[in-house]
């Protein structure tokens, strides 16, 4: 048993030594490019294109199976639990182990899958400052810059055919008596069709500005936003980080705990009471042979 508990104890030091190892293999690496299709797109958008990404990279991937290694342990940790403190004798003392044992092995999951959660928002934050500095390099205006193209094409085709109309009325319709040409009934009819498909575009949900606290932004103010969300959400992570090296240490101490419990049993069981007064043996000495 003080074996199985001196392994327990040196499976923890390198536990911690692993937490503190950020490292994530190459294998389940997300690499999202700061393309000039991503820079387009509504920023309405944006964010659902940039998770959309990371789910199909093998980060994802890695995180999934994490995410339910950990709920598995989680719920063999509350049935171990359970049968520990219920037994009694022998087995008692064999479920506390197993009991430990399952406990570092639920930190040593719990720290991969900060690593990789740390990883993705360090890769999330990289790409929104990426973004943001093309944005502003290039100078990209507006949240939409299809529809805004698409709004200066229809300006500047309006004039072209408002001018074309009026002279072609004229000539075919000098004295003003006849009815109106069917070039003017088609233009109008043209130019409804075009208000109707703009106005749709204007209230899509994919082309509304991103709202930040209840105020609408811009696409430069709403990766800035992200950005510092991620920070945030980074913070909050070396948080859980610190919780779990406090729950790296009471394991810790709870085997040391077993041990020394282990240990003075066997002391115990072993050892010869001991004689502290003369007189117990005087009947070796007064008795004859």
């Amino acid at each position: 048993m003080r074996g199985i508990i001196t392994l327990l104890l040196m499976g923890l030091a390198f536990a911690r030594i692993a937490m503190a190892d950020n490292a994530v293999p190459g294998d389940t690496e997300w690499r999202p490019v700061a393309s000039e299709r991503l820079i387009r797109l509504p920023a309405g958008y944006l964010e659902r294109a940039i998770e959309r990404d990371f789910q199909e990279s093998p980060l994802a991937v890695a995180l999934g199976e994490a995410g339910r290694a950990l709920a598995d342990k989680s719920a063999g940790l509350g049935q171990l639990q359970a049968a520990a403190d219920a037994a009694t004798g022998p087995d008692r003392e064999t479920l506390r182990q197993r009991f430990l044992e399952e406990k570092q092995s639920y930190l040593q999951l719990m720290g991969r899958r900060h690593d990789l959660e740390r990883e993705r928002l360090k890769t999330q934050h990289a790409l929104y400052a990426r973004l943001l500095g093309r944005i502003e390099r290039e100078g990209t205006v507006g949240d939409d810059p299809a529809a805004a193209k698409l709004a200066e094409n229809r300006q500047a085709a309006q004039k072209r055919f408002e001018a074309s109309v009026e002279k072609v009325d004229m000539k075919l319709f000098a004295d003003g008596a006849a009815a109106e040409s069917r070039y003017g009934s088609e233009y109008r009819r043209h130019a409804r069709a075009i208000d109707q498909l703009v106005a749709a575009i204007n209230t899509h949900p994919m082309t509304q500005a991103p709202e930040v606290d209840g105020r609408s932004v811009d696409k430069r103010e709403f990766l800035r936003h992200l950005a510092t969300r991620a920070e945030a959400d980074l913070a909050l992570l070396d948080q859980q980080d610190l919780v779990l090296a406090y729950m790296a240490k009471l394991v810790a101490l709870d085997a040391i705990a077993m041990a020394d419990e282990v240990s003075d049993r066997e002391a115990r069981n072993t050892s010869r009471p001991e004689t502290r007064d003369v007189s117990a043996a005087v009947g070796f000495f007064v008795n004859p042979n």
